[in-house]
């Protein structure tokens, strides 16, 4: 087993500071840690689709993170298929997505696999199947904010990946809190969606310590991976795979 944290937010994490510390210094402003939070999370979620077709952007730099923690892990494993799982937080489910979207698409428009390039692995080969995740035994979404991206195209013109062919076959488990402002649902999104999510899975994240202040509040986004439901979900999970 093999474990490897994929951490884009340092792409951003700089610039948002800088703007923060500048609007903090110009105005009094109440709700700090509610404010930072929301700036923080829509600033991210501009910041990694803006300019995604060109050449050096932020989303491809967010993509390449991933296919290098993909090659630690490969290396780890002694180069053989192993079955992967993927748990990605708020943002991280709408990056992951994309990461697979451009992976299954036999041109992408943007990203590290754009116009066809095959980062000098070709598609078919084990390493290659590797890097596009045909080997995803498991997608985990917690505080999932796909719907802030694609709600604007009308349910009809919503697509989703591909979760049981073109050579891919895993489940995709999505948990979210309903006091949660970012996390939402996403079976109901579109027909594409309704069969590509395995379960939507209602949960009430910052249960346990100090729950009274993080369980009925907006940033119970920030509480998914303290969860025990949570927690015991993956490990379900994670056993299965091993024990096969």
């Amino acid at each position: 087993m093999h474990w490897e944290p994929v951490y884009y937010q340092g792409l951003l994490q700089k610039a948002e500071e800088d703007v923060f510390t500048h609007m903090r210094q110009a105005a009094e402003l109440d709700w700090i840690k509610l404010q930072k939070f929301m700036l923080f999370s829509f600033a991210d979620a501009s910041g990694l689709e803006h300019g995604a077709t060109r050449p050096g952007s932020v989303y491809e730099k967010a993509q390449k993170i991933i296919l290098d923690a993909l090659d630690n892990a490969y290396q780890s494993m002694g180069q053989e298929l192993k079955p992967v799982i993927v748990i990605a937080q708020s943002l991280g489910g709408q990056v992951i997505s994309n990461y697979l979207w451009d992976s299954q698409r036999p041109t992408a428009r943007q990203g590290i696999w754009r116009d066809g390039n095959d980062q000098g692995t070709p598609k078919n080969t084990p390493h290659g199947k590797f890097r596009r995740l045909r080997t995803l035994d498991c997608l985990f979404t917690t505080g999932c904010n796909i719907p802030l991206f694609v709600a604007g195209h009308g349910r009809a013109k919503i697509k989703a990946v591909k979760t049981r062919t073109g050579g891919y076959n895993f489940d995709w488990i999505n948990m979210y809190d309903e006091d949660d402002i970012l996390g939402w649902p996403l079976q109901p999104l579109s027909t594409e969606y309704k069969k590509a999510v395995t379960r939507d899975i209602e949960i009430n994240a910052g249960q346990g310590v100090n729950w009274l202040t993080k369980a009925w509040n907006p940033l119970s986004h920030t509480q998914y991976w303290n969860d025990n439901e949570v927690v015991k979900r993956i490990e379900r999970r994670v056993a299965s795979v091993l024990n096969r």
